[in-house]
């Protein structure tokens, strides 16, 4: 095999790597579905008084596990997309930018924050803490349900920092079609302006600008993610074999 070949090959299995990456979109939004799907049975609201969320914890402990469970895949997946999505827009621009560092930074502490709450605190309440609480320390519980509130809506703010540069990126470089770019733009103002209402804590606008920029992001990042797992896939075909 020539050196040539062996170059034509490596481009070939980098591209296969490519297109996996791109699929940690898709599964960051189907496992994040999926744990909304599981949340709903719990049926509490950040509203509801201390005895009532820490009965409910305790009833549904193992929802909550289920929970913890399905968003480490969530966290893994959005995290192998960030990191290929932030290298297509600095490639796509030339040199770095600041733009691109926050989509980086925003992305990562967005999922990190995230994870905190819905894998640490919530496996940790269903683990060991609800039926503690439930029995002897209501207020435990209530408070650590409310701190997932905050932590998930202190996460949007940096979110909406990844989703404006995302979206800047995306129309200068059009790497993406420039309608995507403005859905990330548009989210951008919602996840910011949630946390006046901390995601719902402080006052129930939170949550619903909240759930309106969180569906704009799951938009921008399964449908990126569709659009370069394409991409990918159509390169690796096109690509020259080798014996």
């Amino acid at each position: 095999m020539t050196r040539v070949d062996d170059e034509v090959s490596v481009s070939v299995r980098a591209r296969g790597l490519e297109r996996w990456a791109w699929a940690g979109g898709i599964v960051f939004v189907v496992a994040l579905v999926t744990e909304v799907v599981i949340a709903v049975g719990v049926k509490g609201t950040q509203n509801d008084s201390a005895p009532k969320i820490a009965a409910l914890l305790d009833e549904h402990h193992q929802r909550l596990i289920a929970i913890a469970c399905v968003s480490i895949v969530y966290v893994v997946g959005f995290v192998i997309y960030l990191t290929r999505l932030d290298d297509l827009l600095r490639e796509a621009r030339g040199r770095p930018r600041f733009l691109s560092s926050w989509v980086l930074i925003g992305g990562v502490l967005f999922v990190a924050l995230h994870g905190v709450s819905d894998i640490g605190i919530t496996g940790l309440v269903g683990a060991k803490v609800a039926s503690y609480s439930a029995a002897d320390d209501p207020g435990l519980s209530y408070t650590l349900y409310l701190l997932t509130y905050a932590l998930e809506s202190v996460g949007d703010v940096f979110a909406s920092l990844f989703m404006l540069a995302a979206g800047l990126l995306v129309i200068q470089t059009r790497v993406l079609p420039r309608w995507l770019g403005w859905v990330a733009i548009l989210a951008s103002p919602f996840l910011f302006l949630q946390a006046f209402g901390l995601g719902g804590v402080i006052g129930s606008f939170g949550l619903v600008l909240d759930l309106i920029g969180f569906l704009l992001v799951l938009i921008f990042v399964l449908v990126s993610s569709i659009i370069l797992l394409s991409r990918a896939h159509s390169a690796t075909d096109a690509a020259p074999r080798t014996a």
